[in-house]
């Protein structure tokens, strides 16, 4: 899965990266009586830093989507219009089948607020619908889809819970037919007010963990979403770039304040927002920097140091860290590497083309190893990583593919694959018969005498017989006859 979520984040920042987008927003930006969410629009389109804030933001809630649809494992919340069903029929039913005492510290109202109002508690078993229901609405919206939150609150009979979260809609015109007609809005045109109001709620310790983080996430308060995101990278990664993508946002409609027609916020609500919800605007390197601070001692995997990498642009380190990675890391993770440093090539961003040559020969020897009982299934593949990493370096690695290969059926394969990869086969051919010969050499040099007359027999007939079928290698190539016959001279001197 983390394979699968750097490249789709490599894709988002390439897609991004080769858009046009306006320069400046005083061309967008021509009318004095724009909504809210025009503004904002506007201003996606002309501030890259903000964009690429939103292009990750929007990376990390379609993997988290991905994640939750692939191990789904809790159970539908069974729709139900009436809230709170269980003290409901608790209250009317009486005291004549519950516990008199309990029921003195069960809430005499069934308005959303009895709870807080009277201090008293709801039923146990509503207690619980409610955790996993304020669980559900945050994964939600953690998985950017607001208006699922919205309708799992109306289904669970809480449409107030869901009113609660549309709060943070910005303001909207609907297009008009007749220009004469009422003016008809989308949004919530008090939507500063309602932020310093779901501030109460996201400040609340008494509240739901998940239910105060998904109000905190909305109204741009970050002290209140970081206990649900329990230390995971991810979950605190999207949690600091939402909060500062609504700290932008609310800073650039402040400064347009006065263009945003029908915004009913007054000065004096503006100014007590700022004072109690302030947020340091900061950089993307930051933001990791928090984000490290609050995993309490757990590391970042190859794959989320690759990812932050990508992020801030800094392929360099990419390069620096896999150099480090290559003799630890794990056979899948080096060909991802392998394929990494490929893609980077062909949007020109690989600045060590020698530390690129490097993977890409470590991962070529990693197929090469895996080949078994003299065989090779697919020899392109081979052939084609091979071509990928400089000429002197495909002869080396070609050659010994050759010396792993020695079932004639496969043999034509490897040549006409490596011919068609732009390799030097004949070279490649060269050299490895070349070691075959040095091999039978030092095998003499070096006699072992507790050796059996039969052991030393059969271990001189396997190294012979590999000689001698390594000339089939020049048989195959064309022109290579005459180099074919001067080795085979060499062998039997």
């Amino acid at each position: 899965a983390e394979e699968a979520n750097t490249w789709k984040l490599l894709h988002c920042l390439y897609s991004d990266s080769i858009n046009e987008h306006p320069d400046s927003l005083d061309n967008l930006i021509t009318e004095t009586t724009l909504s809210q969410q025009t503004l904002v629009s506007a201003l996606f389109r002309t501030d890259a830093e903000l964009r690429l804030l939103q292009v990750l933001t929007d990376w990390l809630e379609a993997t988290a989507a991905y994640q939750v649809e692939t191990t789904k494992t809790s159970p539908p919340l069974i729709a139900n219009n009436v809230h709170w069903s269980n003290t409901l029929h608790e209250l009317l039913v009486g005291n004549s089948l519950f516990n008199k005492d309990k029921n003195r510290a069960m809430v005499t109202c069934m308005d959303p607020d009895a709870p807080y109002r009277q201090k008293k508690t709801i039923h146990s078993d509503d207690q619980k619908d409610d955790t996993d229901l304020c669980k559900r609405i945050f994964t939600e919206v953690r998985c950017g889809r607001f208006k699922e939150a919205v309708s799992l609150c109306i289904s669970a009979g809480q449409a107030w819970r869901g009113a609660v979260l549309q709060g943070w809609v910005l303001l909207h015109y609907l297009p008009r037919e007749n220009t004469n007609s009422p003016l008809e809005i989308k949004g919530n045109p008090s939507r500063d007010l309602w932020k310093w109001c779901a501030l109460g709620i996201a400040n609340n310790i008494s509240e739901n963990i998940h239910y105060r983080a998904t109000v905190g996430i909305l109204s741009g308060h970050l002290p209140s979403t970081l206990p649900a995101c329990q230390g995971n990278w991810e979950d605190l990664l999207w949690a600091h770039l939402k909060i500062q993508i609504e700290a932008r946002v609310d800073r650039f409609l402040r400064e347009h304040h006065a263009t945003a027609y029908a915004n009913t916020t007054s000065q004096d609500v503006l100014e007590l927002l700022q004072s109690e919800l302030f947020m340091d605007e900061m950089s993307l390197e930051q933001v990791f920097g928090a984000v490290k601070s609050l995993m309490n001692g757990k590391r970042e995997s190859h794959y989320q140091t690759c990812q932050r990498h990508l992020m801030l642009g800094h392929v360099r380190a990419v390069m620096q860290d896999s150099l480090q990675w290559l003799d630890v890391a794990e056979d899948r993770f080096i060909r991802f590497l392998a394929h990494l440093i490929l893609i980077l090539r062909l949007m020109g961003k690989d600045p060590q083309h020698d530390v690129g040559d490097k993977i890409l020969e470590k991962y070529v020897a990693q197929l090469i190893d895996k080949l078994i009982d003299g065989s090779v299934e697919c020899p392109e593949l081979i052939a084609f990583y091979t071509s990928t990493v400089p000429a002197d370096r495909q002869v080396a690695l070609y050659a010994e593919l050759m010396d792993h290969v020695y079932k004639s059926d496969y043999r034509e394969g490897v040549v006409k694959a490596g011919v068609s990869a732009g390799v030097d086969v004949a070279a490649a051919a060269r050299v490895a018969i070349k070691k075959a010969i040095e091999d039978i050499q030092q095998s003499y040099g070096s006699v072992d005498f507790t050796f059996t007359q039969s052991t030393a027999i059969e271990k001189d007939k396997v190294l012979i017989d590999r000689v001698i079928l390594s000339l089939e290698w020049l048989a195959l190539i064309t022109n290579q006859l005459e180099e074919a016959l001067w080795l085979g001279n060499a062998m039997i001197r």
